[in-house]
Formats: structure tokens, C-alpha cells, sequence
């Protein structure tokens, strides 16, 4: 079996809280790690990425900002058509071993480019404990529109802005295999 990466985010209402749970190895020697993400950090995170998708564009061509958006919004398109979020996340049923448990509390996100496309995203506590994913812009699609559509699903109101494409009210979890 290929090496996968898997990710799920799920309100709790107790919480009142995200918890973004990634998963990544193969089904026989997992990982998956446990973090709690609060309206606070939603909000800075979907503006981080916000900006991000932006300065990629205009770095890479001068749009006015009607092409701006239509460019965000079909590179978003194509992103989502890559992603699979039909297949179950299996995490709970392969038994990975758990990092964050208790979840962690993510206070901080910190972004460096890497080579060719790809990203560094830093979730961390406020001790500097946390999870460094390597992320392409497809992924970074995808976990935009998952945080979207659990912030809609937990009626949360963000000031925030949500459009980039009409995001709907679909399972918040997704599968990549590299």
C-alpha cells in the first residue's frame, strides 16, 4: 500500500472547537496527529491561506482583480477535482499510533516555501509543540475548503471571507497518496 496522508476535521460542540486530525503511513505502521483549532485560529489560518493563493498568483502574472479571482477560483476547481473525499478516513480502524492526546492546542501558524510549488505549514502551540505538514497548493485547497465547510457546519460566524468557490456542506475529511 502506498504512503497516504489523510485528513479529517470534526466540530465538537462541547469543545466548541475544531479537531483536525491527520493521519499519514501506510494501514499497517500509522501516525495520526490530534489538534484543536479554535474560531481565533480559523480565521487567521483561512487569511493566511487567502493571502498565500493570492501572492502565488500575482507573482506569477499581473491580474486585474476580476481575473484575480477567477484564476483562485478555477485553480481551486482543479484542486478539489484531484481530491478524494469519498474514501473513509481510517485512521480509527487501523489503529495509528496517536500524537496529541490529549489534542493539542494550535495557537501559532508559520508558512516557508519550499521548492517547486510546495509549502511548509507550521501549526504550533503557544510552547512550539506541533505538526510541520509539506503542502502543494492542491492540498492547501482542499484544507481551505474543509475548514470552510466545518466552520459552516458548526454555524460559527467568521469574519472572515469564505467565498473563492460556492463550498458546500460535504464530509470534512480527505485522502492524498504521494
Amino acid at each position: 500500500m502506498a504512503e497516504t496522508l489523510q485528513i479529517k476535521i470534526e466540530f465538537n460542540s462541547i469543545e466548541d472547537r475544531l479537531l483536525l486530525r491527520i493521519s499519514e503511513g501506510k494501514s499497517q505502521a500509522c501516525v495520526e496527529y490530534r489538534l484543536w483549532l479554535t474560531r481565533r485560529f480559523v480565521g487567521v489560518f483561512i487569511k493566511a491561506v487567502d493571502k498565500l493563493i493570492e501572492d502565488v498568483l500575482a507573482s506569477d502574472m499581473q491580474l486585474s482583480p476580476e481575473a484575480l479571482e477567477a484564476m483562485k477560483k478555477f485553480q481551486q476547481e482543479a484542486a478539489l477535482a484531484k481530491a478524494d473525499f469519498s474514501t473513509s478516513y481510517n485512521a480509527d480502524t487501523v489503529g495509528c499510533a496517536l500524537i496529541g492526546e490529549p489534542p493539542l492546542l494550535v495557537s501559532k501558524l508559520k508558512i516557508k516555501k519550499k521548492a517547486k510549488g510546495r509549502y511548509v505549514f507550521s501549526l504550533l502551540t503557544s510552547e512550539n509543540a506541533g505538526v510541520h505538514l509539506t503542502v502543494s497548493m492542491d492540498l492547501i485547497h482542499s484544507l481551505r475548503k474543509m475548514l470552510v465547510d466545518s466552520v459552516r457546519n458548526a454555524e460559527w460566524i467568521q469574519p472572515v471571507s469564505l467565498a473563492v468557490g460556492q463550498e458546500d456542506k460535504t464530509t470534512a475529511h480527505v485522502r492524498f497518496a504521494s
